[in-house]
């Protein structure tokens, strides 16, 4: 018998029935969100361990989530209702479902350390229901999930300049090793005496030149997408010039691309060179955040050469990578070349052209030596002065340590060529420590010498046979020396030191060595010495300062060294101007 055909009134109803059905989730989802609230919206609502379990649904509504529509069900899924009875008419324990969304950061996370303590760290460290975008934290605001749980004030005892690195970076900037790091410089006004602020674009508006189109196009005047040094220090001029004379940028270092895979003990965080060097990640990626006309920002890519070898623009002095600036391996086959464009590593290059002049002029005056040695009579071996003992003590104290502060020295200017202590971190807490030691030294030389009332006769030059006696003495280590002749007859007015010696000693306990031990002060705790680094003319002028008296004393040293090995020829030969 043949089947009939369903009439086409039973299959629109149907059709029907599918489309009301299809449409019940949703529904449903709108008023499972109404029917939490109804709970969750209460101020008093707490768990039985005191803790709220109050949603804020307006501040819910601004955060992440919220501006993207989700609802309660979209993380907490399986939601059975028990019974709306009562006190709580679901069941406990519903955990979000964060790795839904969130895959690739879920499966990152998996393998960090921070996931082998807590595999519910999500939301312990991100609230869900308030939680901002990456891009709309602040700095500060990242740091502080951190600080959540980490009290990093009694775990970065180790790390030198301690609170001026907290100051300028967050957390995962060191610990984040895979995240993407960068420079973000902004305009602000730092008047005298006030409170720095960010500048607005109705203060920048008047500086937009006409027929640019707005504050960007004025800033990349060619157009290339890059903002490049000279067209940011025109710019920063004519604000400067024209309007608000105290305008410079801020800078500070954030995460561009966060990373969740944290290092576990952080032992490469400790690598001081993975920025205090030219090719430091943050480098790579330099923005300047310029405000919009409507509101909101905008950021527009620097060259690298705003904070490259030329050095730093002027409005940019306050920020400054302690060994941004020191030489490396590969500077050395190009110093011909990159002489014009090295910009504050000449400093490298004048106190290495001081030492090696040095080396070289002892290595010349001793090969003269040796080769007319057959001129001199052999010196006599009892001329040599005896010291008393707390010089002496003094004398190799203060010598060991001085070479160590150059030998650590040394090393924190090319880490990749002197790695004599191992680590760049070991080369700086070494260097601090013989500071401190040199200091307590000196101020003991100085007491001494002060007790004793002996500076007079020991270093005093008189200024009215000075340039006679050391044109005597040039003429002795010079020519007389090498051909026998004796001791200039002046001996006996300087026992101790001949005027050369003491002219060149005072210099060197008097000016030098004081200027290395301020600066050296300054920098051991850029933080708290910031207002008297400023006042002595900013941080890239004291550290200048403090290398190049380093390359200074090294010299100094070499000379030193040498010329008390001339001492015992003293008496031998005829005397100069006189008998014998």
């Amino acid at each position: 018998m043949k089947k009939k055909a369903a009439p086409l009134w039973g299959l629109g109803l149907w059709l029907v029935v599918g489309l009301m059905m299809a449409a019940l989730p949703c529904q449903a989802a709108v008023s499972a969100d109404e029917d939490c609230m109804t709970c969750h919206g209460r101020e008093d609502l707490r768990s039985h361990r005191g803790q709220s379990r109050f949603i804020d649904k307006t501040r819910f509504a601004k955060s992440a989530h919220g501006m993207k529509g989700m609802g309660c069900t979209s993380c907490h899924g399986g939601m059975t209702v028990t019974s709306r009875e009562k006190r709580v008419p679901h069941r406990l324990g519903l955990k979000p479902t964060c790795g839904g969304c969130h895959a690739k950061v879920d499966e990152e996370y998996s393998k960090s350390l921070h996931a082998r303590v807590s595999q519910n760290i999500c939301y312990s460290c991100h609230n869900p229901h308030y939680c901002t975008s990456f891009r709309g934290m602040s700095g500060e605001e990242r740091k502080n999930i951190c600080l959540k749980c980490h009290a990093v004030q009694h775990t970065h005892q180790w790390l030198p300049q301690k609170d001026l690195h907290f100051s300028y970076l967050e957390c995962t900037s060191c610990h984040a090793l895979n995240a993407q790091v960068g420079m973000l410089f902004f305009m602000v006004d730092r008047p005298a005496g006030s409170k720095e602020t960010s500048l607005d674009y109705s203060q920048l508006e008047p500086f937009i030149e006409p027929g640019k189109g707005g504050l960007a196009e004025t800033l990349d005047r060619d157009g290339k997408g890059r903002v490049s040094a000279a067209e940011l220090n025109t710019f920063m001029k004519t604000v400067q010039d024209h309007g608000i004379p105290t305008a410079g940028l801020e800078v500070r270092i954030l995460v561009l691309k966060p990373s969740h895979d944290f290092s576990s003990k952080g032992e490469r965080a400790r690598d001081c060179t993975l920025c205090h060097s030219r090719d430091a990640a943050f480098y790579s990626k330099l923005l300047l955040m310029i405000p919009e006309k409507h509101g909101g920002v905008r950021t527009l890519d620097l060259e690298r050469e705003v904070l490259g070898r030329s050095g730093q623009l002027p409005f940019l002095v306050d920020f400054y990578m302690l060994g941004e600036s020191k030489i490396r391996k590969e500077d050395l086959d190009e110093v011909l070349q990159a002489v014009k464009r090295i910009g504050f590593k000449w400093l490298d290059l004048a106190g290495a052209f001081i030492v090696v002049l040095a080396l070289v002029g002892v290595c010349f005056h001793a090969l003269l030596m040796f080769v007319t040695r057959k001129l001199r009579t052999r010196p006599p071996s009892a001329e040599i002065e005896q010291l008393p003992v707390p010089v002496q003590v003094w004398h190799w104290l203060h010598g060991m340590c001085v070479i160590f502060l150059l030998l650590t020295g040394l090393q924190l200017r090319l880490p990749d060529v002197l790695p004599v202590f191992a680590t760049f971190l070991n080369a700086v807490n070494l260097h601090n420590l013989c500071g401190a030691v040199v200091i307590v030294d000196y101020l003991f030389w100085l007491g001494y010498h002060l007790w004793k009332r002996e500076f007079h006769s020991r270093f005093f030059v008189s200024p009215g046979d000075f340039f006679r006696d050391s044109a005597q003495m040039l003429h002795y280590y010079g020519y007389l020396i090498f051909v026998g002749e004796g001791y200039p007859k002046t001996h006996g007015r300087y026992p101790s030191f001949d005027p050369l010696e003491r002219t060149f000693f005072l210099t060197t306990m008097l000016v030098f060595v004081p200027v290395q031990m301020l600066t050296g002060v300054l920098l051991f705790d850029v933080r708290t010495m910031m207002p008297a680094i400023e006042a002595v003319g900013g941080l890239r002028v004291v550290d200048a300062v403090h290398v190049f008296g380093a390359y200074v004393l090294l010299s100094c040293m070499v000379v030193h060294v040498y010329f008390h090995t001339l001492k015992k020829y003293r008496l031998v030969g005829r005397t100069y101007g006189g008998a014998s």
